[in-house]
């Protein structure tokens, strides 16, 4: 019956479905897999996707060994972890570039590199649909020749008036005592990247969050000051940088930089505070367009021994604050060998031991990397951790061959994770 519905009001039911239902229904009559498969509707889902609620869902990334990057999905019971069950597992080796994750755009991972002739490199990976694309080096930057990249900060994000994703890079240039910031940005499916007018006024860092269809980061005060911070965003329909209000503007203390931070949370830009000694509070920026917080947990973690615990990892740990995220019943925090999770409703904190390895959140879509360019194929399938050997051998392949990256792939069955 659905396929002798007008095409408009068929798509316009489709798009308004959650991505998992979208999929199954893939699986109904040919008119309705090309319907779904439609780069058009996958536009259109993505603009309706903010206002639908979703499970995120939990990726380990592993700690690269030989340079071979293994990243799977993950579900959390409570008490341990166990992988998804036929969950896809994306692995990739470079031998040229030294890639670390960077930024995160609902399924998509983006992974960066720089090596030191070749230049600067990103990838995105989506795990699930076991996807790889390399994305165009090319860009009209006037960088000082001789001088030193000192890294690159990103953020993804999607422009719902052209209807087009969207990466920013912000770069500095160092040469004698000179410091050169520059800014681009890319649209996905295009060749190149293109010079922004104009620059963030201070140094970026890695918190941060896309939440509202903008990109946001956590700022040192003036920059260089940890005793109080702010929120700078980058709005991707106008490509320009700006300030963004936050609740604890005022607040000044040693570091506090390093107690702050910012997650997407339930849709909403919210920021998290354990900088006091008695309690933890958890904002919302409720009213994204009058800039207004809510003030929705105050936790007091002097009546609970966990929290207690929590706030003597931070000050032991300050790269604790560095990767949060949010999962199925909140927050969790990565720590060294340790995930910590936290249930703000019901104030009850959990860590499981996990070597080697941070975890991230994400949340579904129906983006297809293939629709945007030519993927890294899978060299072979695998069903275990990479050996040295075989590290050699792909190595050697891709370095023949001019390629920056092999990509390996395989199927993994339920089990528990130690």
């Amino acid at each position: 019956m659905m396929d002798v519905l007008p095409t408009e009001i068929l798509i316009d039911i489709l798009s308004r479905l959650s991505v998992n239902s979208a999929c199954c229904i893939r699986c109904v009559s040919k008119v309705l897999l090309k319907t779904v498969d439609d780069l058009s509707f996958a536009t259109l889902h993505m603009r309706r996707l903010p206002d639908v609620h979703q499970v995120p869902r939990l990726i380990r990334l592993v700690e690269p060994t030989f340079d071979v990057h293994k990243m799977y999905p993950l579900k959390y019971d409570g008490i341990d972890f166990t992988k998804s069950s036929h969950a896809i597992v994306s692995e990739f080796v470079s031998s040229l570039r030294w890639y670390k994750p960077t930024f995160v755009f609902y399924n998509l991972f983006g992974f960066t590199g720089l090596h030191t002739k070749k230049g600067r490199s990103c990838l995105l990976v989506n795990p699930f649909k076991g996807e790889v694309l390399i994305l165009p080096t090319t860009n009209d930057l006037q960088i000082p020749i001789n001088s030193l990249c000192n890294g690159d900060t990103y953020g993804m994000g999607f422009d719902n008036i052209t209807n087009t994703y969207k990466i920013v890079r912000v770069s500095c240039h160092e040469k004698d005592i000179n410091t050169q910031m520059a800014a681009e940005v890319f649209i996905l499916g295009t060749s190149s990247w293109r010079e922004l007018p104009s620059v963030p006024p201070c140094h970026l860092t890695q918190k941060s969050a896309c939440a509202h269809g903008d990109m946001h980061w956590l700022v040192r005060g003036d920059g260089h000051d940890s005793s109080y911070v702010r929120i700078l965003s980058f709005d991707f329909k106008k490509e320009e940088f700006y300030w963004t209000p936050h609740p604890a503007t005022s607040q000044k203390m040693p570091d506090m930089f390093d107690f702050v931070n910012l997650l997407n949370f339930r849709g909403s830009l919210t920021l998290v505070d354990a900088s006091s000694s008695t309690d933890m509070k958890i904002w919302e920026l409720k009213n994204y367009d009058n800039k207004e917080w809510v003030l929705n947990y105050i936790i007091d973690m002097q009546q609970h021994p966990s929290l207690r615990y929590l706030k003597g990892t931070l000050v032991m740990c300050r790269t604790l604050f560095y990767v949060c995220g949010e999962w199925e019943h909140d927050i969790f925090f990565n720590q060294d060998n340790f995930i910590l999770f936290l249930d703000v409703t019901r104030v009850i904190v959990s860590s499981v031991r996990l070597k080697g390895s941070t975890v991230h959140s994400c949340t579904d879509s129906m983006i297809s990397l293939k629709k945007y360019g030519d993927l890294v194929q899978a060299e072979q399938d695998i069903e275990s951790l990479i050996s040295e050997e075989s590290y050699e051998n792909l190595t050697k392949t891709a370095e023949a061959s001019g390629r920056d990256v092999v990509y390996l792939r395989t199927q993994m069955e339920t089990a528990c994770i130690s």
